[in-house]
């Protein structure tokens, strides 16, 4: 949900005011954020999909490649904590936590009060941002927890991250849809009442 006006924070990016010719769109400094400039002002700005060296030019020799590459992913490394995006209900004493995205945590949260009434101690851990994932909290989690159950309509891609992060603490359960529809929410209420009573 988009904020109103008055509650967005504008951080203004650093701006690059040299020579046209010496403008290098993806040349970083410490901060690992290039400075840009604004259209209009003279400096040309070639940009692509592709991996590209720091005029923007496509570029693919390995030196560039993992000089670009690991750029990126350490600028999101730095940054995890103010990227990572979560929402929790019920999570401080569940047995069992639903770890869900998308489409399949609104499906989730009819199968969790279903399971709630038939007494299990189920939370959710709905993933707003998928990555960088959430490591230390589902590590927290599984301190405590028997389970995490994951539904996601694929055959398993999230499921892993917390099965990896969980390390052995708590069971992970996949469930698993192809797609073409929703899931069917009675497979994830199983899924929970399975786990609960084991």
């Amino acid at each position: 949900m988009i904020p109103p006006q008055s509650q967005i924070e504008i951080v203004n990016r650093k701006k690059f005011t040299g020579p046209a010719d010496a403008y290098r769109p993806y040349c970083a400094d410490e901060s690992l954020v290039p400075p840009m400039v604004t259209a209009g002002e003279g400096y040309r700005v070639y940009v692509t999909g592709l991996t590209h060296d720091e005029r923007g030019y496509p570029a693919t020799s390995a030196e560039t490649q993992e000089k670009l590459v690991r750029r990126l992913v350490e600028k999101i490394r730095r940054n995890a904590d103010d990227i990572i995006m979560i929402e929790e209900q019920d999570t401080d004493d569940a047995d069992i936590v639903v770890v869900s995205y998308g489409i399949s945590a609104r499906v989730s949260y009819w199968a969790i009060e279903q399971a709630k009434r038939a007494g299990v101690r189920v939370g959710m851990l709905k993933l707003v941002t998928v990555w960088p994932f959430p490591e230390a909290r589902i590590r927290e989690l599984a301190e405590r927890a028997k389970a995490f159950i994951v539904p996601e309509i694929n055959l398993g891609q999230i499921v892993y991250e917390v099965e990896r992060c969980a390390a052995g603490r708590a069971r992970t359960i996949p469930v698993t849809h192809a797609g073409g529809s929703v899931h069917d929410p009675n497979k994830i209420v199983a899924a929970i009442k399975e786990a609960a009573h084991e």
